[in-house]
C-alpha cells in the first residue's frame, strides 16, 4: 500500500484501456442484490458499491465519503457507482465490521475499536500520548505500519484502503472541569468498544463505559453517562456539547479510521475497477485529512465561547497512563517496538528541527 498522495486522472490510452475495462466489469457480480440499500435504477452495466459508515453529517468522515463517491464516478465515467449509507443506517461500526467481514457489506469507513477487535495490533495507535498531533501520527501510519496492519487486515477478511483521519482525542463531563487525572475518579466516562481506550480510562480512575456512538447523545443527556472522549469534529457534528459543560483538551490518544473493503467483494472486481478505488480512496483520504485539520481548529474556538475548557499538563497524564504502555508491549512485543520506535524517531527529527 502506497503512502497517500495526489494522484491525477488517467488520460489517454491509459484512460481508454480502463474504461473498456470497466465495461467488461460489469460481469462480475455488479449488483449488490442481498445489501440494504440496493433500491433505485442503475445500468446494467455498471458496477454498485455500497460503502457504510457512521458520521454525522458535515463530519469529516462523511464529507470524505461523499468526495470519494464523487471520485469514483468520474474516474469511472459513471460506470462504477458508490451508494452510500450513513450515520448507521446498517448498524453500528461493530457491526458494520462483521458485515464487511462476511462480505454482506461491501465497504466501510470504521472505526479504530471494531477494527482492532480482527487486528489487536491495530490498537498500539491508540496508545496514550504516542502521538503529538494528527500530523505527527499521519507520518507514522503513512510508513511501513500501514502495509503491515493491512496484510493482517487482508487475512481476517478486509481489504484496507487507507487510514483517515479520527483526530486526538479530547474528553468532556457534565460534572466539573478536569485539569488532573484524580478529577476522572468514578466519572462514568463512555468509551467506544476499544481495548485500548479502557484501559487508559481505567488507568486513570474512571468508569469506562462501552457504548455505540449513535447511542451516546441520549445517554449524556439522560444521565447514563457522565461523560466522554472524542477527537472534538465528532463532538461538535453529533451535537454531544449541547449535553456537556466541561470539555479537557487532553489529547491523550489519536484515532484512524481504517477503510476497509470485504476481500470477497474485492476480489470479484475487475482489475480496471480496483484501480478506479485505489485511486479514489487516496485522493477522498486526502481531503478528509484537509477538512479535519480545518474543522478542528475552527471548532476548538467556538467551544472557548461555549464550554468551560481546561487545558491539563499532558506530561502528568502521560505518567499516569505509563502503566498502559507496559500491558500492551507484552501483548504485541514487535509490533509496540515497531510503532513506538516509528514515533520516537518522527518526534525527534520535528524537536531537532529549527523552529
Amino acid at each position: 500500500m502506497t503512502p497517500p498522495r495526489p494522484l491525477t486522472s488517467p488520460r489517454g490510452t491509459r484512460r481508454r484501456d480502463l474504461l473498456g475495462g470497466l465495461a467488461l466489469a460489469g460481469l462480475a457480480g455488479t449488483a449488490l442484490t442481498g445489501c440494504a440499500g440496493g433500491d433505485g435504477p442503475r445500468r446494467t452495466d455498471s458496477v454498485r458499491i455500497i460503502l457504510g459508515h457512521g458520521a454525522a453529517p458535515g463530519n469529516p468522515r462523511s464529507e470524505g465519503a461523499l468526495a470519494f463517491q464523487r471520485l469514483v464516478a468520474e474516474k469511472s465515467d459513471g460506470e462504477v457507482e458508490i451508494q452510500i449509507l450513513g450515520q448507521e443506517s446498517v448498524g453500528s461500526d461493530t457491526e458494520m465490521m462483521v458485515s464487511v467481514a462476511a462480505g454482506t457489506l461491501d465497504m466501510s469507513i470504521n472505526s479504530q475499536g471494531p477494527f482492532s477487535s480482527y487486528v489487536p495490533e491495530a490498537s498500539l495507535i491508540g496508545l496514550p500520548f504516542l502521538f503529538e498531533t494528527s500530523q505527527h501520527a499521519y507520518q507514522v501510519l503513512d510508513g511501513p505500519i500501514q502495509d503491515e496492519i493491512a496484510v493482517l487486515a487482508e487475512e481476517k477478511g478486509f481489504h484496507v484502503l487507507g487510514y483517515w483521519d479520527n483526530g486526538m482525542r479530547d474528553i468532556t463531563n457534565s460534572v466539573h472541569p478536569i485539569e488532573a487525572p484524580e478529577d476522572l475518579a468514578g466519572l462514568k466516562i463512555r468509551t467506544p468498544d476499544d481495548p485500548m481506550t479502557i484501559d487508559i480510562f481505567d488507568q486513570l480512575g474512571a468508569n469506562p463505559t462501552p457504548m455505540a456512538f449513535g447511542e451516546l447523545y441520549l445517554g449524556l443527556r439522560q444521565g447514563a453517562v457522565d461523560g466522554q472522549e472524542n477527537p472534538v469534529v465528532n463532538i461538535h457534528s453529533s451535537s454531544l456539547h449541547e449535553v456537556q459543560a466541561h470539555l479537557a483538551v487532553t489529547g491523550h490518544k489519536y484515532e484512524t479510521n481504517p477503510f476497509v473493503m470485504s476481500t470477497t467483494r474485492w476480489e470479484k472486481l475487475d482489475d480496471a475497477v480496483r484501480t478506479v478505488i485505489e485511486e479514489a480512496a487516496v485522493e477522498a483520504l486526502a481531503e478528509q485529512r484537509r477538512l479535519m485539520t480545518e474543522q478542528t481548529a475552527e471548532i476548538y474556538t467556538e467551544f472557548e465561547q461555549s464550554l468551560q475548557v481546561t487545558h491539563p499538563d499532558r506530561a502528568v497524564f502521560r505518567e499516569a497512563t505509563a502503566p498502559v504502555y507496559e500491558a500492551w508491549q507484552q501483548e504485541h512485543p514487535d509490533f509496540f517496538e515497531q510503532i513506538t520506535a516509528a514515533a520516537d524517531e518522527i518526534r525527534a527529527k520535528h524537536e531537532e528541527s529549527p523552529a
